[in-house]
């Protein structure tokens, strides 16, 4: 609510990192953000033409920027769209809305193009880079932009995790390696792979905190949680899943 105030108000950050555990609710409140720009009510969102058409995607001032189907991350084509329409004012709104889903997939070309419109940002403008976790992005985007955590339910594959928690336990009292290379091969083939190696890292970063996997050691389960989000940036330079996980994994030996 304090977050919808702000964008209402005008005062909101021009670049945004929304990040948290659900991406249903991280886009949310993307959409919530972009109505309370917008209202034609002055309001956080109500049930005005312009809130109506934010919510079906066809506001001309509130521009979603997502991976196309036949591609695995954002190109630079689209990040240098969003450049020369961000350069225009705005239609018929207050403000300009780019909202970038997930922020994770931009490429360190796709960052590069979109850093300078960062720096300078046009007025009346302003970017929601939706991500998992913010440090997913690149540090020169993050030192730009606001990050701000989003809570909700974890859109996890139970039986990933299940299998996930149930080897690492396996390691933890046997340390037999097979364990930790069935977790890789696991994650790797997962449909979506960044979401899988983004729930390993969060087994392991509360593993470390609440002792579930103690004979492991906090600091080696740390290690491999932050070895487990490089593995996601990894990717985005086409770099072998399941050898980046088990690299990840390799500080829990």
């Amino acid at each position: 609510d304090l977050l919808l105030e702000t964008a209402r108000r005008g005062e909101l950050h021009h670049a945004v990192i929304l990040h948290g555990p659900s991406a249903p609710a991280l886009r949310v409140l993307a959409a919530g953000i972009a109505r309370a720009l917008n209202c034609h009510n002055n309001s956080t969102g109500d049930t005005c033409a312009s809130c109506r058409r934010v919510d079906a995607r066809s506001h001309p001032d509130v521009h979603w920027t997502e991976v196309a189907a036949d591609r695995k991350f954002v190109s630079v084509d689209q990040i240098r769209e969003i450049v020369s329409e961000a350069s225009l004012r705005p239609y018929e709104g207050r403000a300009k809305v780019f909202i970038v889903d997930p922020a994770s997939s931009l490429t360190e070309n796709g960052s590069n193009a979109l850093l300078k419109t960062l720096e300078e940002p046009p007025r009346d403008t302003h970017f929601l880079l939706l991500a998992r976790a913010p440090d997913l992005l690149l540090p020169t985007i993050r030192s730009r932009s606001q990050a701000i955590y989003v809570g909700g339910e974890e859109e996890t594959d139970e039986e990933l995790r299940a299998a996930i928690e149930q080897l690492l336990a396996r390691f933890a009292k046997s340390r037999e390696s097979v364990a930790l290379l069935t977790v890789a091969a696991l994650v790797a083939q997962h449909e979506k792979t960044a979401d899988a190696i983004a729930l390993l890292a969060a087994i392991l970063a509360r593993g470390a905190a609440d002792g579930r996997f103690a004979p492991l050691g906090q600091q080696q389960l740390l290690a491999a949680a932050d070895g487990a989000l490089a593995a996601i940036r990894a990717l985005n330079i086409n770099a072998d899943p399941r050898l980046t996980v088990e690299q990840a994994l390799a500080h829990l030996v």
